[in-house]
């Protein structure tokens, strides 16, 4: 039987963690969390995970450290492979700025999911990243 596929999912609405969480291992994923960036760069390092779903506000003042974090992955070339799907309430907060996966050079991520995600379209685009499924039931 193949191994499980591991998500690290960054987020600090432990809510929104523990909704995605569920969604996920109900298709036999492997799920850690952090709660904070730097916690989460941690865990990226020790666990080397297969996904990594990213917040981009942080905190009560809503600071864009998942920004920050996204570049600080692809700068290390021990995670720089590491497929990264962001979940952000950003487009339906600021509905001008439209991030999308076309950002790469602003924001070198994979794909992203608005908050809160259908978990139809969440488990469809963690399975694409992941490699079409394989390893996921």
């Amino acid at each position: 039987m193949n191994e499980p596929k591991k998500v690290l999912i960054i987020e600090d609405d432990v809510d929104l963690v523990e909704a995605v969480k569920t969604v996920l291992e109900s298709s036999n994923i492997r799920v850690t969390a952090a709660y904070q960036p730097d916690e989460g760069y941690t865990l990226a390092e020790s666990e080397k995970p297969d996904l990594i779903i990213l917040d981009v506000m942080f905190g009560k003042k809503g600071k864009t450290e998942g920004f920050d974090l996204a570049r600080k992955f692809r700068r290390n070339p021990e995670l720089a492979h590491i497929p990264i799907l962001i979940a952000t309430a950003v487009n339906a907060e600021f509905p001008r700025f439209n991030f999308s996966a076309r950002d790469k050079e602003f924001l070198p991520v994979d794909d992203f999911v608005d908050k809160p995600a259908n978990p139809a379209e969440l488990l469809e685009k963690v399975k694409r990243l992941m490699g079409t499924g394989v390893g996921v039931s």
